[in-house]
């Protein structure tokens, strides 16, 4: 009989075992899930809170962006308005001074095209005027060799500007000159009769 007590009493400690067991695994279990539950609330939290700064920032980017080409764009009609506006103001000047010349005389032409030949060759010789030193290498070759060569091209290029005013005028230099011993002579003849009446 005694051996049948302890033999009871060891199946009350096993099941007693097995129940605190049991407990255990069920205090470990809430435990998981409790964890999990507070890890997952973190991480959405967490989640919610950078999405709503990316749109906030995606919010922040675009109307800035938005406000750029809104600036670019009036900045561009701007500039585009004050073209336009010095293009009208530079074609009615023009009109204006393309009336003027259709009212000069012929004489006037040619006296506007003379005074402005010495810009022509200013403008021509101004290339030159940068250079800062000139190394001749000569073959030899006589006429067409070394300082001979360069003064040869600078008398070239004073030459084309005969021709680019005959060009431009339309009028030969001939007969240029000879128009400005008319105007010269009728000038005088005026001069020496207001003297003449003056006496």
């Amino acid at each position: 009989m005694q051996q049948q007590v302890i033999a009871e009493q060891v199946k009350i400690q096993q099941v007693q075992k097995e129940h605190e067991v049991a407990v255990q695994d069920a205090e470990i279990q809430r435990r998981e899930r409790e964890l999990i539950a507070t890890v997952l609330k973190t991480a959405e939290v967490e989640r919610r809170r950078i999405e709503t700064l990316a749109e906030a920032q995606k919010s922040k980017l675009t109307m800035e962006a938005d406000g750029q080409a809104a600036a670019i764009r009036a900045q561009g009609e701007a500039e585009a308005e004050i073209i336009f506006k010095k293009g009208e103001a530079e074609a009615k000047a023009m009109n204006v001074k393309a009336e003027a010349y259709q009212e000069y005389n012929q004489a006037a032409v040619v006296d506007k095209l003379i005074t402005g030949l010495p810009e022509v060759v200013r403008a021509l010789a101004a290339p030159l005027a940068n250079v800062d030193k000139i190394t001749i290498v000569s073959t030899g070759d006589g006429h067409a060799a070394g300082m001979n060569k360069i003064t040869g091209d600078i008398a070239a290029m004073a030459a084309q500007v005969p021709a680019l005013f005959e060009a431009l005028s339309g009028m030969q230099m001939s007969e240029l000159f000879s128009k400005v011993r008319q105007i010269k002579d009728s000038g005088t003849n005026g001069i020496d009769k207001s003297k003449g009446a003056s006496a």
